[in-house]
C-alpha cells in the first residue's frame, strides 16, 4: 500500500477513533460520592433561608454543618437558628441539631430530607414564662418545616446526561467517605 493511499485510510477512519475515544469518554459514572466537606460546601449555597410559620414568626436557618451517620445512614445537621416573631418585633436566637434520611425526588432532581428527627433545639433567650411544653412543640414544629428540605439539586446538564444514558438515580448511601448516589439503569416500559 502506497504512503499516501495509507494517509487516505488512516485519515477516513480517523474520525471513528475519535467519536470511539468520544463515547468512551462520555462514559457517565456508575455513582457520585460527596464528601462531608463537599456536603458542608454545597449546603452553604444554599443557606441562609428564611420560611415563615403560622404568619407570626420568621424562621431562618444559616451556618450549615453536616455530619454523616453511616451505621444509621444518616445525614446529622446543625445549623444557626434566628427566630423572628413579628407582632412585636422580637428576635431569638439559638441552634439547631436534627438527622435525616435521604431521598431522590425525580421530579425536580433533588436530594431532599426525609423522617427528620430533631435531636436540639437551644435558644439563647426566650421569653420568661414561655411554657415548657413549647420547647416539644418547637422541635415538632421543625420537624416537620424541615421535613422534604432541598438538600441539593443536580445541574440541568447532568441530568440530560444521565437520561440520554437511560440512567437514573438509584439507592443513596451515607458511608464514611461520604454520601454516595448509585445510578441504576432506568427500565422503559
Amino acid at each position: 500500500m502506497t504512503l499516501s493511499r495509507r494517509r487516505l485510510l488512516l485519515s477516513g477512519l480517523a474520525p471513528l477513533g475519535l467519536a470511539l475515544v468520544g463515547c468512551g469518554s462520555l462514559g457517565l459514572p456508575s455513582q457520585l460520592t460527596l464528601s462531608q466537606s463537599e456536603l458542608d460546601e454545597r449546603l452553604a449555597r444554599r443557606f441562609p433561608r428564611t420560611q415563615r410559620v403560622l404568619e407570626v414568626l420568621d424562621l431562618t436557618l444559616s451556618a450549615p454543618r453536616v455530619a454523616l451517620l453511616p451505621e444509621q445512614n444518616r445525614l446529622a445537621c446543625d445549623f444557626a437558628l434566628q427566630l423572628r416573631e413579628r407582632l412585636f418585633d422580637s428576635n431569638y436566637a439559638g441552634r439547631i441539631g436534627f438527622d435525616g434520611a435521604l431521598r431522590w425526588e425525580a421530579q425536580d432532581a433533588t436530594l431532599r430530607l426525609s423522617q427528620v428527627r430533631v435531636q436540639r433545639l437551644d435558644f439563647d433567650t426566650l421569653p420568661r414564662g414561655l411554657p415548657a411544653s413549647s420547647q416539644r412543640v418547637g422541635r415538632l414544629l421543625a420537624e416537620q418545616l424541615l421535613e422534604g428540605l432541598a438538600l441539593w439539586q443536580m445541574p440541568e446538564e447532568q441530568r440530560r446526561r444521565l437520561q440520554r444514558a437511560g440512567l437514573g438515580v438509584g439507592p443513596i448511601d451515607v458511608t464514611e467517605q461520604g454520601l454516595v448516589v448509585q445510578f441504576t439503569s432506568v427500565s422503559t416500559r
